[in-house]
């Protein structure tokens, strides 16, 4: 294990990353959204569909929902954004691909999500699902006013197409989630389950950010891994021999252990959500550390794996502190 302020020497970037622009939305040109609270639900998680046709053929790698997670929601609780394709009568069929990220409360909403565990290949004029799953307690991103969409809700073990449409905020992404000062780094390699972990973070890396975490989703639930940490810049990402297909994206300066979920939305962090790894990293509000370039991976035990290091690994990511 490390401390967790790792924070101490700098190395600092010449350029700075903004975010990629989405390469499909939906009523996410402003910050106008819905008051109304999702409703808490001890049968599990609520579970929303929103209807999408893209107009051109796309691969969709990640999305966001503009939403947030007010104190009537669960304390630690977990959301998911998942693709899926459509059956005989129009309603979700099988799931495609999607990730699962921890709430973030806050008082206001904002744009959150995660990158996807597999990359998810739409077709021009096919109609797909963007399902959303929630802990319970937080806003709807429903636009007022907004551009509607068919939406189904799934109770009782089946889907419901709901009488009234909606108007959902989001977001898909043809890439792995970056943003400001946050940059992806190479792809991560396919576990035993079929799923290629993702790491990404839903949070700014500012100096004073004592909230700051790395996340990742798509790992064998109830397995544990490391997270590998560094400081070098120019890392170029190297194939680990022992573990065939699988590339180390960041110099490992300092590793440490981490834990993958096993729950649902609603679970506490004590249990995780199932796939779902995280590590916190607090920035301490010194300004000294502006533009300190910080490296992350996950790297997880995958029992089904032949590899001779039976380990699966997530994308890089690599943060610039401002």
């Amino acid at each position: 294990m490390i401390h967790r302020s790792l924070l101490a020497a700098c190395l600092l970037s010449p350029l700075l990353s903004a975010q990629t622009p989405p390469c499909i939305s939906l009523n996410d040109a402003n910050t106008s959204v819905s008051s109304t609270i999702t409703a808490f639900g001890f049968g599990g998680p609520g579970v929303y569909a929103w209807q999408f046709t893209p107009s051109t053929s796309l691969v969709l790698m990640g999305a966001q929902i503009f939403t947030n997670s007010t104190p009537f929601g669960s304390p630690r609780g977990y959301m998911t954004l998942e693709i899926w394709d459509t059956n005989f009568i129009f309603l979700p069929q099988s799931r495609l691909g999607g990730g699962t990220w921890q709430d973030q409360p806050t008082t206001t909403p904002f744009w959150q999500g995660a990158s996807f565990d597999n990359i998810v290949v739409l077709n021009a004029s096919q109609t797909y699902w963007l399902v959303w799953r929630e802990s319970g307690g937080n806003r709807l991103p429903y636009e007022p006013g907004g551009t509607m969409t068919p939406t189904a809700l799934f109770a009782g073990g089946a889907w419901a197409l709901q009488p009234t449409m909606a108007a959902p905020k989001w977001r898909g992404f043809c890439n792995l989630l970056d943003a400001a000062n946050v940059t992806p780094v190479g792809f991560g390699c396919a576990s035993s389950l079929g799923r290629t972990p993702a790491e990404f973070t839903n949070n700014a890396p500012q100096v004073g950010n004592t909230s700051f975490q790395f996340e990742g989703t798509g790992f064998p639930a109830g397995s544990f891994g490391l997270a590998v940490l560094g400081t070098d810049p120019t890392w170029v990402s190297i194939p680990i021999p022992v573990t065939p297909g699988c590339d180390l994206h960041t110099d490992p300066l300092l590793t440490a252990t981490v834990f993958v979920g096993t729950g649902n939305e609603q679970a506490l962090h004590t249990t995780g959500a199932s796939g779902h790894v995280w590590f916190d990293l607090p920035i301490p509000p010194n300004p000294a550390l502006a533009g300190m370039v910080i490296g992350s991976q996950f790297a997880v035990f995958d029992a089904g794996s032949a590899a001779p290091l039976p380990l699966v690994f997530s994308n890089g990511l690599r943060i610039t502190l401002f």
